[in-house]
């Protein structure tokens, strides 16, 4: 039992020799999560953009777009708190569609 708790408390303070074969037990586990695990874990799924055509919205004054968008968006069930709203607008045919995203 007491070889159990030195070795977690080495590992838990990083304690262990560079070269040793702990040492690179340890690299190999951190570069194994770095580079395998899964895209969701790191970045949440509801990180996604919101993305609304301005004909949803209807006639908005051009002052009162980001309150119409949270209006909008509470609306829709995302619960977006701080949003950044990017305006694009297509060229040939002039739509204007807002993606919003947490900042």
């Amino acid at each position: 039992m007491k070889i159990l708790f030195t070795t977690l408390k080495k590992t838990l303070f990083w304690s262990y020799e560079r070269g040793s074969w702990q040492y690179d037990v340890m690299c190999v586990l951190i570069l194994a999560f770095v580079f395998f695990a899964p895209n969701s874990l790191i970045h949440p799924a509801d990180a996604a953009p919101v993305v609304i055509p301005a004909e949803e919205l209807g006639a908005v004054e051009p002052g009162r777009v980001e309150p119409a968008i949270r209006n909008y968006l509470k609306a829709t069930g995302h619960d977006i708190q701080h949003p950044r709203i990017e305006i694009v607008t297509d060229r040939e045919s002039g739509k204007v569609t807002y993606v919003v995203q947490e900042k």
